[in-house]
């Protein structure tokens, strides 16, 4: 297995360990929620993680970790739309049935990031392959995967007493790994 092929394999792995401990060991989930609610948690963060990275990559493996990343991320979109029911997401509902603002704001930052994904993971790279075909894009999407997981995870960052095994939510995690991956490509 290439090195391309190997890095996304290992961090969906290490996200997936981590989403099943802090959901299903620690946490209430049932074991029978892994393979769609779990898992979705677990290829989120890793769609996110080959983004920052391809934000950080130079060379021949930055379009490689861009377009794992656009992959994992759309699986992440079709996994969620096909779960985005008040059952699952209760907290993102009002009781009339209508989404809470945070998530018609996470909603939006998530599919305009996606739509920018795609764009990049189709377009070709320069001649010299260092940049981007559109400047900052890259940086853009992961401003727009912050505020994503900001707006739906916030409410619970402030608990950490209420943390299964005081373990973050993914949602924070992610918040910190898409602004370290800001603060480092700069």
């Amino acid at each position: 297995m290439r090195r391309e092929q190997l890095l996304p394999a290992m961090v969906l792995l290490i996200s997936l360990c981590y989403a099943i401990v802090r959901y299903v060991v620690v946490g209430s989930y049932s074991p029978a929620q892994i393979p769609l609610f779990i898992a979705n948690k677990a290829i989120s963060v890793a769609g996110l993680v080959m983004i920052g990275l391809a934000a950080l990559a130079r060379g021949p493996h930055r379009k490689s970790y861009g377009t794992t990343g656009f992959l994992l991320t759309l699986l992440h979109v079709v996994m969620t739309l096909s779960m985005l029911n008040p059952t699952y997401f209760g907290k993102l509902f009002r009781a009339n049935g209508f989404l809470e603002g945070r998530a018609e704001v996470s909603l939006l930052a998530g599919a305009v990031g996606t739509i920018v994904l795609y764009v990049l993971s189709t377009t070709p790279p320069r001649v010299d392959s260092t940049q981007s075909l559109i400047p900052r894009a890259g940086r853009f999407v992961l401003v727009l995967s912050a505020l994503h997981v900001l707006a739906l995870g916030y409410p619970m960052w402030g608990t950490p007493a209420a943390w299964p095994g005081w373990m973050p939510p993914i949602t924070m995690l992610s918040f910190l790994l898409a602004v370290g991956f800001l603060v480092r490509a700069r």
